[in-house]
């Protein structure tokens, strides 16, 4: 009878503990605000927007576009620079990326990485159709 009593309280005690050691997930650095892909003559123009949605400045911004078959799977990745140099927090910037078109690639994801070549956390990155 003590030992279950026992066990009662230290379960008791430890599951609150457990809640406190899980950390909340990061918030994005990026989050992208509206994207369109469109072709055009063996080419995809990308064409949107993203805001720095974090607490620092972001420098040299390279966004990558994961071009996507049916189901998802991965066909083909492809960068571009967006033209603000460095991204203070809050401020947006527009991009226009003219790529190579995978031809059976029906849909784009976008990620981000920085000059460092640091993946950032990017919000509402897709994937969206191409047109």
């Amino acid at each position: 009878m003590r030992l279950a009593v026992f066990a009662v309280l230290l379960l008791a005690v430890t599951l609150p503990a457990a809640d406190k050691k899980r950390k909340a997930p990061k918030p994005p650095d990026i989050e992208v605000l509206e994207c369109t892909a469109q072709r055009a003559s063996g080419k995809v123009s990308v064409d949107g927007r993203v805001r720095n949605t974090s607490v620092k400045v972001i420098r040299g911004l390279i966004l990558v576009f994961d071009f996507m078959a049916d189901g998802r799977a991965v066909i083909t990745t492809q960068k571009g620079a967006v033209d603000e140099e460095a991204l203070q927090p809050g401020q947006e910037a527009p991009f226009r990326m003219e790529l190579v078109d995978p031809v059976r690639a029906v849909e784009v994801q976008v990620n981000a990485v920085d000059e460092q070549a640091r993946d950032l956390r990017v919000a509402k990155a897709g994937p969206f159709p191409i047109e």
